[in-house]
């Protein structure tokens, strides 16, 4: 929600803010693949704690994860902020969006601590069982945003629709780690406690490194497909990151039921209820397909609708109507694989998603080249790539599922 509100008041200021705002986004998921194989491997970590009634280390390993993240998020901040301009550059800024893109991206950083932690720390809490951590962290981001951020835009332009998410977000992690120091939650952080404890964040660090190359493949290659976007106009840049947010904002319901399925399969075979935890993921999976399905089709009937409503180019409104109509079956089929990636990852099994993550890039990154430039489809041979590939993934991760491995996998 924030993300799609962002994207309303930036379409005020104009195509270039929207491209700006898409390239520091676009750098910043790439870097952030650090903290989601952190947020990833310390629910996996914690939940066995859980299903097994194991409270202390369950408390222990949940201090732990919060530190890692913390630590990690600001070192990316300042990495962020001091690179900001080749950072942009890399990504693919022109000329005229540069600076803005540069202006957007050093605030964006300077907040990353704030910006991270509400994902990072919800995304634990979703592993271990308690959504309702994540649910309240996002309610208070989304409550801040929605006030602020007309504000700040009317007020400081760019700046103040960049500012408003980092505001928001801190109210939200400040909320977030008062509700696990309260005791909110199935496990909680205790000050009498608080000391580093470097078994245990070894024991986390050990499921990270495939979880960090997990969300880094993917990352990565979208800041590479999305330098290829920019190759072909600001109109069509303007329509990928608007239709992307759109995107994004139709898969949260299949995003959060996924993440119960991390849980679901950590606690369960924490409890050695390994046939539970399979019933339980196909329920998901197929709760996942129907809603996700029922809301990309409603916007695929109100596309160039939709898109009126963040922009004012006819170019950008007509590109972006294509996109989200030929793009929503790729989609789809990403939103049912997160449910399967989030099984694996919740039984500790980081390395399958990993490879598939890996193939699907190998698969994608040359065919968009090759249908865009060789074929001569243009910007239309990338969105043909995109859906090639999350159909493939879909079928690789299911098939690896299917195997059962992950019954057995030990942390």
């Amino acid at each position: 929600m924030p993300s799609l509100y962002d994207a309303v008041w930036l379409g005020k200021l104009g195509a270039g803010a929207q491209a700006a705002a898409g390239l520091a986004i676009s750098v910043r998921i790439t870097m952030i693949s650090v903290l989601m194989g952190l947020s990833g491997a310390s629910g996996a970590v914690v939940s066995r704690y859980v299903g097994a009634r194991d409270q202390k280390n369950a408390n222990l390993a949940t201090l732990q994860g919060v530190i890692l993240m913390f630590v990690a998020s600001g070192s990316l901040g300042l990495i962020g902020f001091v690179f900001a301009e080749p950072l942009m550059r890399l990504a693919g800024a022109d000329s005229d969006v540069l600076p803005l893109a540069v202006r957007y991206a050093r605030v964006l950083f300077a907040g990353l601590i704030a910006m991270e932690m509400v994902p990072s720390v919800g995304g634990m809490m979703s592993t271990v069982g308690a959504p309702q951590v994540r649910l309240t962290m996002m309610l208070w981001t989304t409550g801040v945003v929605l006030v602020a951020e007309p504000l700040l835009v009317n007020w400081l332009g760019l700046e103040g629709a960049v500012l408003a998410l980092v505001g928001a977000h801190v109210v939200g992690t400040v909320w977030g780690i008062g509700e696990l120091l309260a005791g909110r939650a199935s496990v909680r952080i205790d000050l009498h406690n608080l000391r580093l404890d470097f078994s245990m964040m070894g024991r986390i660090l050990r499921i990270t490194w495939p979880g960090i190359f997990q969300r880094g493949i993917p990352n990565f290659g979208m800041t590479v497909l999305t330098r290829l976007i920019s190759g072909y106009g600001s109109a069509t840049l303007d329509a990928w990151v608007v239709a992307s947010r759109v995107f994004s904002f139709a898969q949260v319901p299949g995003m959060g039921v996924s993440r119960v399925s991390a849980a679901m399969v950590g606690q369960n075979l924490g409890a050695k209820q390994p046939k539970r935890a399979e019933d339980s993921v196909r329920v998901i999976a197929l709760t996942v397909a129907v809603t996700t399905g029922l809301i990309l089709g409603g916007l695929m009937l109100f596309a160039p609708a939709v898109m009126t409503l963040f922009s004012d180019d006819a170019e950008s409104i007509a590109i972006g109507a294509r996109i989200i109509c030929v793009l929503s079956i790729g989609y789809l089929a990403q939103g049912v694989t997160w449910v399967f990636d989030a099984a694996l990852g919740g039984a500790g099994d980081t390395v399958s998603p990993m490879m598939i993550n890996a193939v699907l890039w190998l698969i994608q990154i040359p065919f968009a080249y090759i249908f865009s430039k060789v074929f001569g489809m243009g910007a239309n041979g990338l969105w043909l790539a995109m859906n090639i590939g999350w159909l493939v993934q879909l079928g690789m991760i299911q098939w690896r599922y299917q195997q059962g491995a992950w019954k057995l996998k030990q942390i």
